[in-house]
């Protein structure tokens, strides 16, 4: 009876105790990687590319967690190219890239470059400088269902055709609550 009594206590004031802990200590944090590729072609010697990418269809974590993503970090940006086909004087005079709503409405920089010999770029990946407007505005799309953001790319060669396949590389970090 006594033993009764006291398992009884003990389980009361656990779920007390359990109660009032703070939930950020049930929180998970996973760092993961995602690319888009971009295939870049034409006569012409600029380029507007742009895609609608659903981060829960290429990244299980993404899918796993969903509604109980509570944050998530851009930690880094690279860029590299899968090919180039070009003279290897080929340049890009400027290259942008931009986060923006699926629907390419709200476009915020990320990234801008000059004068980059493209052959230096072929599989040799190169973290990039951000801004911080593009990035903020990424993470919250990827944070927030359904997870879908667009990106952009935009730039002008040297001299044309343009013809070759850019990846873009980001390495991001979640925290999630799984009890929620």
């Amino acid at each position: 009876m006594k033993t009764t009594a006291l398992l009884s206590f003990f389980l009361i004031a656990s779920l007390f105790l359990f109660n009032g802990c703070d939930k950020d200590i049930f929180d998970i944090t996973e760092n993961f990687t995602f690319e888009h590729e971009f295939a870049i072609t034409g006569s012409d010697d600029s380029f507007d590319e742009f895609a609608s990418v659903n981060l829960s269809e290429k990244e299980t974590l993404i899918e796993q967690y969903g509604s109980k993503i509570k944050k998530i970090e851009v930690l880094e940006v690279k860029y590299r190219l899968k090919n180039h086909n070009g003279s290897d004087e080929q340049t890009l005079i400027h290259f942008d890239v931009y986060s923006a709503n699926s629907d390419g409405s709200d476009e915020k920089l990320i990234v801008e470059l000059e004068d980059i010999n493209l052959s230096d770029l072929v599989n040799n990946p190169t973290v990039l400088d951000v801004h911080d407007e593009g990035i903020l505005k990424l993470a919250g799309l990827i944070e927030d269902p359904p997870h879908t953001f667009g990106i952009k790319t935009s730039g002008q060669v040297n001299e044309a055709p343009v013809d070759f396949t850019v990846v873009l590389t980001f390495k991001a970090r979640m925290t999630a609550n799984p009890l929620n």
